[in-house]
């Protein structure tokens, strides 16, 4: 069979000296850095030869396996661009489906902040998953500016607040920035998705077999209750 050299980065962003805390309980300035740091590897890890795809993301919660549990996410440089991303850019390339998709979200809006907007997804595949986008068209972080990179990483914190307070305790999830591959900058719309795992308290999403074996989400929750149980876990918010 063919083979060609690996390439490809992994690497750890530790977000806090604390042992303890998330992105809901770190201080503003904190969460504003951590955010700095996001751009800066977008633009190091794009620069390097062979690296078409760039994607930060955090596992959190004993739920989705997590061990370490100092707060922290990891980047991953791919030298390919994965299948999901590659559907992505392929739907970007023929409409802007975000742009598109956006007047028809009031009923789904969990928080908005200086041009960015949470909301449950209409056809979310899990009970809680929720989607951040810039309501302009961005392809990454790497276009933001100062003042809403600001907006980006407080909207951010306030939607781990809001799990957080589902439930009274650390709500796990895996998130996952969903940025322009290599070469689709143009068309390709940045957005980050919350992929929640639990159903209720004491409960967990496992996926069944139309899921697994399909790709066809069953979820036993709407997402207009969803997006009412997020909007008022952070009262007055």
């Amino acid at each position: 069979m063919p083979t060609k050299a690996a390439l490809g980065r992994c690497e750890v962003v530790v977000y806090t000296p604390s042992h303890t805390g998330s992105l809901a309980t770190l201080t503003e300035e904190e969460r504003l850095l951590l955010a700095w740091v996001w751009r800066d590897r977008y633009q190091a890890l794009y620069a390097l030869p062979g690296v078409r795809f760039v994607m930060p993301f955090e596992n959190r919660g004993e739920a989705v396996g997590v061990t370490l549990h100092h707060p922290h996410g990891q980047i991953y440089a791919y030298p390919f661009v994965p299948p999901v991303l590659e559907r992505e850019s392929q739907a970007f390339r023929e409409r802007p489906v975000l742009l598109e998709l956006f007047p028809h979200l009031d009923p789904y809006r969990v928080d908005e902040e200086g041009g960015f907007l949470a909301f449950v997804p209409p056809f979310a595949r899990y009970p809680y998953e929720v989607w951040v986008a810039p309501k302009a068209h961005h392809p990454g972080p790497w276009t933001f500016s100062e003042v809403e990179m600001a907006a980006f990483a407080r909207l951010l914190g306030r939607v781990v607040a809001r799990y957080d307070a589902l439930f009274g305790e650390p709500f796990p999830y895996v998130m996952v920035f969903h940025a322009a591959p290599l070469g689709e900058e143009a068309t390709f719309h940045f957005h980050v998705e919350f992929y929640p795992p639990r159903r209720t308290r004491d409960k967990l999403k496992y996926l069944a077999g139309t899921e697994l074996g399909a790709g066809t989400f069953v979820v036993d929750a709407l997402p207009e209750e969803t997006v009412k149980a997020l909007r008022e876990a952070l009262r007055g918010a």
